[in-house]
């Protein structure tokens, strides 16, 4: 019997990639007569769990689709590793994803593809990350389907260990290990597909495994920053896969006023003209690069990006937070702020010259708001020190 699934798709580069693993996979699931229909292809390159949350609270796909496939794995262990706060911060990200699809959509099934690095810790450990998934898979009766552990176990250590099995660090070679990825994971959703399925409503959704699971968090997206600051310029960045609209706020500061939360990540996009971000948690502030490699060397004109901020939090990440005040700008002199270059970014140098921009797609955090404002900088400085 065909099946046909309306399909949202949310992961990182190896997902975005075409020709890559995607295409296959929607190639062989139909060979199987597992049609997958496409709604809204959510992906972005060098992005975590956390733009996972945000591009399904910023889009209408899920009531339209029957399957949400994700596939996180591999950046999520290269941004939040093994660290026990960092690895609790993520699973509240990881299960706010499944909790806020399911709430939206009872319906919808859910399969998370686990990737993973060359030379990762699948290869010789258990990896935490790729553990939490299972765990949390079993847990809310969703789909996980981990492809590095399934080749080990078909191909054998010298098959997945070998240097042409990828292309670099992070991504598989086209079009042989990329096409074994695709046959493994049309395999076991075909089979999946015409199986069983969870089946429990919203209102059936057991207790939460974390209690401070972020399901519940709040965007801020780039219409609602121009609602606040329409003398601010809106940039429309355009190619064959992206189509985004950014408000460049390289001459204004925002404002936002959390209670009890936390700034779970800055998106953007990232160009040779972007400036570095002004970062301010209360009194610190970070001087934040925004360059991206891809960028920097000319291979992309322009990337979609996110910054995460976990480390404006450093001990306090997992604590519980009082009301605060972030700050957020385009860097001048880097006077008396900390440098701060994200894992998955470049360093780059400020103040920036005339023209530079700062394109913000959006903000998200936890907590309650208080307060949002967006004003013109005194004097047309750039944001320093408090």
């Amino acid at each position: 019997m065909v099946r046909r699934l309306r399909t949202t798709v949310i992961g990182g580069s190896n997902t975005v990639m075409q020709p890559g693993y995607l295409p296959q996979l929607v190639e062989m699931s139909a060979m199987r007569g597992v049609h997958i229909d496409i709604v809204a292809d959510l992906s972005v390159g060098g992005t975590t769990s956390a733009y996972g949350l945000y591009g399904l609270k910023t889009s209408e796909a899920i009531e339209q689709s029957d399957l949400l496939i994700m596939e996180y794995a591999l950046n999520d262990a290269f941004i939040y590793g093994d660290e026990r706060r960092q690895f609790r911060h993520w699973a509240r990200l990881h299960e706010g994803i499944l909790r806020h699809a399911l709430a939206r959509n009872p319906a919808l099934r859910i399969c998370t593809l686990v990737l993973g690095a060359r030379n990762g810790s699948w290869i010789n450990s258990v990896p935490s990350i790729d553990a939490g998934i299972h765990y949390l898979a079993e847990y809310y009766g969703t789909a996980c389907i981990d492809v590095p552990r399934e080749l080990l176990r078909r191909f054998g250590r010298e098959v997945v260990t070998n240097p042409a099995f990828y292309a670099d660090q992070g991504h598989y070679s086209r079009p042989i290990a990329t096409g074994m990825l695709a046959d493994v994971a049309a395999e076991r959703l075909t089979a999946l597909a015409t199986g069983p399925w969870r089946e429990a409503g919203a209102a059936h959704l057991p207790p939460p495994v974390d209690p401070e699971h972020f399901a519940d968090a709040e965007v801020v997206t780039a219409e609602t920053l121009f609602t606040l600051a329409r003398d601010a310029g809106v940039v429309a960045f355009n190619n064959r896969r992206f189509s985004l609209n950014a408000i460049d706020l390289a001459r204004h500061e925002l404002t936002l006023k959390l209670d009890g939360g936390k700034l779970l990540g800055v998106f953007h996009v990232s160009t040779g003209e972007t400036a570095p971000l002004a970062l301010h948690r209360n009194n610190t502030g970070y001087a934040c690069s925004l360059l991206k490699g891809g960028v920097q060397d000319g291979k992309f004109k322009f990337l979609a990006a996110m910054l995460p901020c976990e480390f404006l939090y450093g001990g306090e990440l997992l604590q519980p937070v009082g009301p605060e005040t972030i700050r957020l700008g385009q860097a001048g002199d880097a006077g008396g702020l900390k440098a701060h270059v994200a894992k998955d970014n470049v360093a780059q140098t400020t103040p920036m010259p005339d023209g530079s921009c700062l394109p913000l797609l959006g903000l998200m955090h936890s907590g309650k708001q208080l307060d949002l404002q967006i004003r013109p900088r005194a004097g047309n400085k750039a944001l320093a020190a408090a």
